[in-house]
Parts: structure tokens; C-alpha cells; sequence
């Protein structure tokens, strides 16, 4: 606890003081200079950000591929379908997957490498 009872907020203070008004006059321009450039950096952030602008909703298009007088079998049919096609993509998705599986098997093996 010795750190903490050196520290005092008003020599702290102090020494901000006499380093800011002792003779050297270059501080003040680059506090100056410095000050103009971040307010100058915030102002073009804050004037981009768009504040102004109101929300609205956004205009929603409903795109409908279905007849709208089709019976529960015809549904039916196009389900049972939709799911042969989905199994028959996925099964060429897992033949693709196993065959590079299988060509980086035979670089491994080319390369020496351990593939278990």
C-alpha cells in the first residue's frame, strides 16, 4: 500500500501546472493543432453518421411460385419430390466429399504423412 499513498491528485495537479507554464510556448500550438485535428476528425464522423435520417419500413414483394388452388395431393406429390431431388443432391454433396477426402488420403500417403 506504500504505491497508493504516494499518490496524491493534487501534486498530480501541480505537476501538470508547472509542466504546462513553464517557457517552452510549442506546447500550446501543438495542444492547439492537436485539439483542431481530433475536433475536426469528430465533426466528419458526426456529420456522416446520418442522425437525420427516419426509419421506414421497409417495402416487402411476396413472390408465390404455388398455384393457389392446388389440392393436398398435388402438395403432397411436389413434397415427395422436392425430397427425392433434396436426397439425390445431397448424396452427390457427400460422393464430392469423399472423393477429395480420398485425393488428400493419396497425397498424404505421396507425402509420407500419417492420415489416422
Amino acid at each position: 500500500m506504500g504505491f497508493l499513498r504516494d499518490i496524491s491528485p493534487i501534486r498530480a495537479f501541480g505537476d501538470i501546472k508547472t509542466y504546462w507554464f513553464d517557457q517552452q510556448d510549442h506546447k500550446w500550438r501543438f495542444l492547439l493543432a492537436s485539439l483542431a485535428a481530433t475536433t475536426t476528425i469528430f465533426a466528419a464522423f458526426f456529420s456522416e453518421s446520418g442522425f437525420e435520417v427516419q426509419w421506414k419500413r421497409p417495402e416487402i414483394t411476396w413472390v408465390t411460385s404455388f398455384e393457389p388452388g392446388r389440392s393436398d395431393t398435388q402438395i403432397a406429390a411436389e413434397n415427395v419430390a422436392n425430397q427425392e431431388r433434396n436426397d439425390k443432391l445431397e448424396a452427390e454433396r457427400l460422393a464430392r466429399e469423399e472423393e477429395r477426402k480420398a485425393q488428400f488420403r493419396r497425397l498424404a500417403e505421396q507425402l509420407g504423412m500419417d492420415t489416422e
